[in-house]
């Protein structure tokens, strides 16, 4: 059997699944049924000091997006956008608290670890949430420097526009550290130029982790009516993103190795997507997209589903996948060379290769279509585009 047990941040985690920092984990009822599903933890709503952030949940709106961008009705696409405007934790710290420790107790029957997550427009009000959580027995902060919503509110310095600001983060992030006793990882906006750059400076600064990535902000007007969903910009995320983060996951994971614990956020959908993120180097993954499409119980089918996997392919334990698709990456000029080959036989000569092909490799026969094997590059296009199995295969030459 499989072993999903993780160490992250000298932390035990009972597998790498963690309901992530969302309304699923905005107050202690919620939590609670995160926990039952069976996932190794949960990261509670963001804590804050900020009066604005916790008015803005109260307004909170949520649209889930088609692959045209256009509101879901009914069934909603595996690739999905998760697109809205929302803010952080609802209540003041001192009665958060409350619903983090009661979440912690629960946990604990269950095997399961609860992370704070705190957000302050001011050093000392990120040291004094740090502080305040730290003592209510969590054994992990993850500091929330990537929210997107407050960059639609000016003279609030908190989320997304402190991560973009990598001195005050970095600031910020030492007070912290210093603090408290317990390891700092910390959630950064993917809208800035280097995050490879960023999480070396948040682990001297002494982050033990960082969380790749928050969402994106963006903007969808609804040609119908002229206007723009949910009144204008909004964070905007989901299955789509992922090889958006992967790529972050896989960059940092290459830079640092084991230097810095890696959580990966946005775009994890199901299991699959799960072992991808661990493939790309990323400790734990948190969820939340599809947990707020099909529920709670979203959550225990992939844990489910990793187990399966990797009872089926012989994996031991987590480790032995993690970072495992980052380290065979290649640089462009070390890429062996590949060309094409067209089975004749199982061909059906529907000729759509022709249409993708840029190099006149693929040719029109009679009955079937032939390769001019000195054009062929190798590119692949034929053979995403072949719909029969096997008609078109891309080998190493």
């Amino acid at each position: 059997m499989a072993k999903l047990e993780v160490n992250f941040c000298g932390v035990r985690v009972k597998n790498p699944i963690v309901a992530s920092s969302a309304e699923p984990t905005l107050n202690a009822h919620n939590m609670k049924k995160c926990i039952d599903t069976g996932v190794g933890g949960v990261i509670a709503k963001t804590m804050t000091d900020s009066p604005a952030m916790r008015e803005l949940t109260t307004r909170s709106k949520w649209r889930f997006l088609n692959e045209r961008h256009e509101v879901c009705r009914g069934k909603v696409p595996r690739a999905f956008s998760l697109y809205g405007r929302s803010g952080l934790a609802l209540e003041e710290p001192k009665e958060f608290l409350k619903e983090i420790k009661e979440t912690l107790k629960y946990a604990a029957e269950k095997e399961a670890i609860v992370i704070g997550s705190i957000a302050s427009t001011e050093i000392s009000g990120w040291v004094e949430l740090g502080k305040q959580i730290e003592g209510a027995g969590v054994p992990l902060i993850e500091m929330n420097f990537g929210c997107p919503h407050p960059k639609l509110m000016p003279g609030i310095r908190t989320g997304m526009n402190v991560g973009q600001d990598f001195d005050h983060g970095c600031e910020i992030t030492q007070a912290v550290s210093e603090a408290v006793s317990v390891p700092i990882m910390v959630k950064v906006t993917p809208q800035v130029t280097d995050l490879v750059e960023f999480s070396g400076r948040l682990k001297e600064a002494g982050a033990s982790a960082v969380t790749l990535t928050n969402r994106f902000l963006g903007f969808v007007p609804d040609i119908e009516t002229g206007k723009p969903l949910v009144y204008g910009q909004a964070g905007v995320g989901g299955p789509w993103i992922k090889p958006l983060t992967l790529r972050w996951i896989n960059e940092v994971r290459k830079a640092y190795r084991d230097e810095i614990f890696i959580a990966g956020t946005n775009g994890a959908y199901d299991w699959r997507d799960v072992v991808q993120f661990i493939m790309s180097g990323a400790h734990i993954v948190e969820m939340c997209s599809a947990v707020m499409v099909y529920g709670y119980e979203w959550l225990g089918k992939q844990v489910r589903g990793l187990e399966k996997f990797m009872n089926e392919k012989g994996y031991d334990d987590v480790d032995q996948m993690r970072g495992i698709a980052s380290d065979a990456a290649m640089a462009y000029a070390d890429m062996p060379p590949e060309k094409a080959h067209v089975n004749k036989e199982l061909c059906n000569n529907c000729q759509r290769c022709l249409k993708v092909c840029f190099y006149q490799a693929m040719q029109d026969g009679e009955d079937y279509t032939w390769l001019k094997e000195e054009n062929c590059i190798g590119c692949g296009g034929c053979y995403s585009v072949c719909p029969v199995p096997d008609a078109i295969e891309i080998t190493v030459v």
